[in-house]
């Protein structure tokens, strides 16, 4: 049984306490380390050691003490009231040594599970004690100086001198168990409450001896001292009596508290599990789920701080989405983070824990070389030391992380936390899952929604422009007559030619039209994406303004697509032109082109697309960018943000109509003040 758990953490954990107080030259990392134990599980009061782990630890003890044997030490620091807080509260109110270690046979399995103790009380101040181990345990010495040491410490508990302990039987000289008698001497209480119990017939014997020899008399005066003698006896007794009683009931009501407080604990998990089970029943959007969750583990669980990042559509990268806990300061370095995904060779605590779906217990302070240069740095603003970062996973895909720390309480992480987190983080998976299928149905039907709108306003468009071009054509016919018949110098040929100006200006609006609604003409033919990209270079230098920063940035190899070159020129040109025109202050206008896998996923996450291999053309600006409202408006017709005089709106409507005659998606993403991306994808051709 040595790789079962047999022995209670607090064990352990008392042998580090004492080492800390009286050996603080003690490298006690080194000393968990080689017994395989880790900070989290030494302090969590539930977690168990095997019997391994206990040999190792006994063993580095010793060496790094040059020899010194502590076990014996270890066991009486164990018993004391410092280290057994509310356990050694408990048994102060059992009342007596006598009735301690009789107890110690019923509550031993708290503590170990490598051995059976059975107790029986021999005297008011004897008790004997026998430890059994199990067949398939094999413990050491070192453990028996410790049973020795603990029940020392057990009588010295209630103000006795040091017990005598024998040994009469031990497993180690060949006996069938280790057999302990304990024996102490009696306290004051005992003895002034024997001394009023024998005077009466002590004083009386004698009298009646001492008068049938002596005939010493006076009975009166001997009868009166004996009353006084009896009252002084059984009021010291009393007062001493009610001293001790008094000080086991402050040490009942500490403990008691501190067991309503444990009971409090408990009753908040269980009610933070319902009410983040409530949550997942509602019909929210990932917002509203993040904000429900949080607001529970900070009502609820006993937190300093706690922050949920999740990983973007593409799984790339990690951004914090929200928390408590965290000041201005902190709040701004979480939200500039963002943790590479796609880097394999990451070493980050929350890249680790959402690759690997584990929760991890970090500290920073003992293993800042195992982690990477931003986690450390965000560490430090963040000033923790350490915490516990939990991965949040649905049906085998993970979607983000939770990290919890007590930075301001310094309350202990243990191993009940990282289950309680593990248990929790598929619930918010649940939750986050569902949220996103909420919001990827709303999405969808907003696209068809959108679709639809843009369909009726082409078909709308492509007719009136098809009708206005044919007025058009007989209109130019007819001035053109008209201009045929004047004769030089006349002053109505100024005006036809103004006529003839404003009708072609028309007939150029007719056809942005058809463009938009896809019935302009086009000839398709297979092209290279990036060298109608690279042609470009030089004419959008010319087109974007000085304080603008232009950045063309194809990627490697080519893009084959089919598609009318002259169309796709336009495309560029009037998407450079918008994102010239969203950063009146200057700014970074950066254009790329990549090739990307459109999967099943992707497609049912943003709702619309095909499964398939597409060259993407992206024009990203560091401008204004554009609300929800604005963005749901933006591909229509005549709709425009600019001053009077300064565009017509069919910028990118034209965009739009030319992309979707190409049979290719038109993404865009944009926030108010972070700027601007327009993603063109069209399909390659192998």
């Amino acid at each position: 049984m040595s790789d079962q758990p047999l022995y209670n953490s607090k064990i352990i954990n008392n042998f580090v306490s004492l080492l800390k107080k009286k050996h603080p030259d003690v490298d006690v990392r080194e000393l968990l380390g080689y017994a395989e134990i880790t900070p989290y599980e030494l302090s969590d009061e539930g977690h168990w050691f095997t019997q391994k782990q206990v040999d190792c630890f006994h063993d580095k003890l010793s060496q790094l003490l040059g020899g010194d044997d502590l076990a014996r030490e270890g066991g009486r620091y164990a018993a004391s009231e410092e280290a057994m807080g509310v356990m050694a509260k408990y048994t102060f109110g059992l009342i007596g040594p006598a009735n301690t270690l009789v107890a110690i046979g019923k509550c031993a399995s708290n503590f170990t599970r490598s051995a059976v103790y059975q107790s029986r009380r021999i005297a008011e101040n004897k008790v004997e004690i026998t430890v059994t181990p199990h067949p398939d345990v094999e413990e050491k010495p070192f453990q028996c100086e410790n049973r020795i040491g603990f029940f020392e410490a057990i009588v010295e508990m209630f103000n006795y001198a040091i017990p005598a302990i024998e040994h009469p039987e031990c497993i180690f000289t060949g006996g069938s168990c280790c057999r302990y008698v304990v024996s102490w001497k009696k306290t004051w209480y005992g003895r002034v409450r024997l001394i009023r119990n024998l005077q009466v017939p002590v004083v009386i014997i004698l009298y009646v001896v001492l008068n049938h020899f002596y005939q010493v008399g006076h009975l009166a005066e001997t009868l009166i001292a004996l009353a006084f003698m009896q009252l002084g006896a059984s009021y010291l007794a009393e007062r001493l009596e009610k001293k001790e009683i008094l000080t086991t009931l402050v040490s009942l009501q500490e403990s008691t508290e501190q067991m309503v407080g444990q009971i409090g604990v408990n009753y908040n998990n269980a009610r933070m599990v319902n009410e983040v089970g409530q949550a997942l029943s509602k019909q929210s959007g990932i917002d509203e789920v993040l904000g429900n969750v949080i607001g529970a583990i900070e009502k609820r669980l006993g937190y300093d701080r706690c922050l949920i990042m999740l990983a973007d559509k593409r799984k790339s990268c990690l951004r914090f989405r929200t928390g408590f806990g965290i000041n201005d300061k902190q709040l701004n370095a979480l939200e500039r983070a963002s943790f590479d995904l796609t880097d394999p060779g990451a070493k980050g605590a929350f890249v680790t824990s959402f690759r690997e779906q584990r929760t991890m217990f970090v500290d920073f302070s003992q293993v800042k070389q195992l982690h990477s240069e931003q986690s450390v740095n965000l560490s430090e603003v963040l000033e923790a030391q350490s915490f516990i970062c939990c991965a949040i996973v649905y049906e085998g895909e993970s979607l983000g992380v939770l990290a919890v720390d007590n930075m301001k309480t310094q309350r202990p992480l243990t191993q009940s936390d990282m289950s309680l987190l593990t248990g929790l983080a598929p619930v918010i998976g649940m939750s986050l899952r569902n949220a996103m299928h909420l919001e990827r149905e709303r999405r969808m039907a907003e696209q068809i929604q959108q679709s639809q709108k843009m369909e009726a306003v082409g078909l709308l468009a492509g007719g009136i422009a098809h009708d206005f071009n044919n007025l058009l054509t007989g209109m130019i016919g007819y001035v053109s007559l008209a201009q045929l018949t004047l004769k030089e110098g006349e002053p109505a040929a100024k005006y036809l030619e103004q006529v003839v100006s404003a009708a072609d200006r028309a007939a150029d609006l007719t056809q942005r039209l058809l463009a938009f609604s896809r019935k302009q003409i086009n000839h398709p033919e297979p092209v290279d994406l990036n060298h109608i990209v690279n042609n470009l270079k030089k004419l959008l230098s010319r087109l974007v303004t000085a304080q603008i920063e232009l950045k063309v940035e194809p990627c490697e190899g080519v893009l084959p697509v089919v598609a009318d070159a002259g169309q796709i020129d336009q495309v560029v040109m009037n998407l450079v032109t918008n994102a010239r025109d969203a950063m009146p202050a200057g700014g970074t206008l950066t254009i790329t082109t990549e090739a990307m896998e459109l999967t099943e996923d992707w497609v049912e996450s943003h709702g619309y697309g095909s499964i398939g291999s597409y060259a993407v053309l992206s024009v990203i600006d560091t401008g204004t960018g554009m609300d929800e409202v604005t963005r749901a408006h933006v591909l229509e017709p005549f709709f425009t943000t600019k001053e009077v005089g300064k565009g017509i709106g069919l910028g990118l409507a034209i965009v739009y109509g030319i992309v979707k005659q190409h049979e290719g998606y038109l993404e865009i993403s944009s926030e108010p003040g972070a700027g601007t991306t327009f993603n063109v994808c069209l399909p390659l051709i192998s």
